[in-house]
């Protein structure tokens, strides 16, 4: 059997209710609008809302309040969707913890909101002995099964963010599942990662207030357990290889949605024996928050909340993220195919996505520009910086404003003004915008392991983000010296977390360039290069750069 008529499903992860209060009026305003949107474009009632945790964002909050705040966020939803919409909730997280990481473990969150719901939303959870469960047809309609899982599991340690994929749990819902309709294909719900995603897998654990707790988790945890203080400790969910493995052995094509590290992904992993199926892993964004990213420990940008929708017809799938503006209540929205792949029997075969449905809210750029000009100031452990800035719009002139960033204790300076950063900047479209920056990067390994810990990589590097859509965009680096032999290129697209290697351009003996045309917003390009060792003598004489006043007043070098 095939999906039939087209259909679609949203899936949405991570609302944490009441955890940014003062944002969340208007998040989830826009969302319930976006979702309208959809509805719209589509011409028809979405088939299903799936919701893969952290509805709310601890399980501490009192539960008649929190209960009545998402009914009546769901009740929005399904007015934007279609008449009551057939939706499944799991838990994660958050909705089990304090803060999604303390001790209690709590059931009752969970429990009252299944209470709360009954009859308008199939909940998993509250306290029932299997973590896993078949979602009666009867709920949904659809030509597929669906198997919810409760990954959230924890009953034991002080700190934790994970949990477990219980085997019997599984089996259990592959034996109800084999011998019934064996042409369809399986949907299986869980809130944790069964695969590491991109960037999140080496961020450090989160603690938002100050105190002891917080000096635990970032002092304290790492001192009595390598790493840790890094998520992929404490957030993924044990046994989950198994439980992929056992998911290709049903012999059906599987479709994974998750949550929990706030970043829409795909990716498919194929089975290798015969009568084994596929696994096309999917997770969403944070609905219900803007999340930050941050390369220095400090947030360098802020993405847009989103949700996915994966259409289904006959033989074929495809996904979306859809993100939407969050600052104020706009109808702004972003689309970015995700993936599209064709259904043979057990077998997803993935098929190029249509670049030209993406949507991309906000002006456009002819070219995007930065030279970053290194010389050796008053601190010999670290580079300063002359940064020269260019940015041309495809149409009329208009503000651009970014942030500038650097290890703790560099300060930007900018005419007669200095600060310390993070700092925002006005770049003027008309002609370049020069400052500098001080202490911009470490210059030696020992300075990196001082700024960034024992687990610091012994590269510097400069960066470029490009937050508009741009013809071109280009990053050069100067004053290298002998470490431009050594130096690589990268780009990442901060939707998803995918980073690529990035071919380098080399132009006389220290200058170094990276550039993407037809570059896509929030993406991040990056020189790396290999940093002094002064237990080696690997780089030989290591030759000084350019005077600070002669950098500062030299012309960049345009892309063209």
């Amino acid at each position: 059997m095939t999906f039939g008529p087209r259909r679609w499903i949203v899936h949405l992860s991570d609302l944490h209710l009441f955890g940014h209060p003062a944002e969340q009026a208007t998040i989830f305003e826009s969302l319930v609008g976006a979702l309208a949107q959809e509805r719209r474009r589509r011409g028809t009632e979405a088939s299903l809302v799936c919701l893969t945790g952290d509805v709310f964002d601890s399980s501490t909050l009192p539960k008649a309040a929190a209960t009545r705040a998402f009914g009546a966020l769901l009740d929005g939803m399904h007015e934007a969707l279609g008449a009551r919409v057939p939706t499944v909730i799991v838990p994660g997280n958050h909705d089990r913890r304090r803060a999604g990481l303390f001790l209690p473990h709590d059931e009752g969150l969970f429990e009252a909101l299944r209470a709360a719901l009954r009859g308008r939303a199939w909940v998993l959870g509250g306290g029932r002995p299997c973590l896993a469960e078949v979602v009666p047809h009867e709920v949904h309609g659809l030509p597929l099964w669906i198997i919810a899982y409760d990954s959230n599991h924890l009953p034991e340690g002080a700190i934790g963010a994970g949990g477990a994929m219980r085997q019997e749990d599984i089996l259990r819902a592959a034996s109800i599942v084999d011998g019934h309709e064996p042409t369809w294909p399986v949907l299986f719900l869980l809130h944790h990662h069964l695969v590491p995603t991109p960037l999140t897998d080496l961020g450090p654990i989160e603690v938002r207030s100050p105190g002891p707790v917080r000096w635990l988790v970032e002092n304290g945890l790492p001192r009595l357990l390598a790493n840790g203080d890094r998520e992929e400790l404490f957030m993924t969910a044990l046994g989950a290889g198994t439980a992929l493995s056992t998911l290709q052995a049903m012999g059906r094509p599987v479709i994974v949605l998750h949550g929990h590290k706030h970043y829409a992904t795909s990716r498919l992993l194929s089975g290798t024996r015969p009568g084994h199926g596929d696994v096309l892993i999917v997770s969403a964004g944070s609905a219900g928050t803007a999340q930050t990213w941050s390369p220095e420990g400090q947030d360098a940008a802020r993405l847009w909340p989103s949700f996915n929708v994966l259409e289904l017809e006959h033989d074929w799938i495809e996904v979306e993220q859809i993100a939407f503006g969050w600052r104020h209540v706009s109808e702004s929205i972003a689309r970015r195919p995700m993936v599209s792949a064709l259904r043979r029997r057990a077998r997803w075969i993935p098929m190029p996505v249509d670049r030209e449905s993406a949507v991309e809210p906000g002006p456009r750029l002819l070219a995007n520009e930065a030279v970053h000009e290194l010389f050796e100031g008053s601190d010999a452990a670290r580079f300063d910086a002359v940064v020269t800035r260019r940015v041309r719009f495809a149409g009329g002139a208009q503000p651009y404003v970014e942030t500038v960033h650097g290890p703790p204790g560099a300060r930007l300076r900018q005419g007669e003004h200095e600060r310390a950063v993070p700092a925002e900047i006005a770049i003027d479209p008309s002609e370049a915008t020069r400052y500098a920056l001080f202490g911009a990067s470490p210059r030696t390994v020992a300075e990196a392991v001082r700024v960034g810990g024992r687990q610091a990589a012994p590269f510097g590097r400069a960066a470029l983000m490009n937050r508009y859509q741009a013809e071109r965009a280009a990053l050069i680096v100067r004053g290298l010296g002998a470490r431009a032999a050594t130096a690589f290129g990268s780009v990442t697209d901060l939707g998803t977390g995918l980073e690529a290697p990035l071919p380098v351009e080399r132009a006389g003996a220290d200058e170094v360039r990276v550039r993407v045309i037809d570059c896509a917003p929030r993406s991040l390009l990056r020189v790396h290069w290999l940093l002094d060792d002064e237990r080696a003598l690997w780089l030989g004489e290591q030759p000084r750069a350019e005077p600070a006043i002669r950098s500062a007043t030299r012309d960049a070098a345009s892309i063209e």
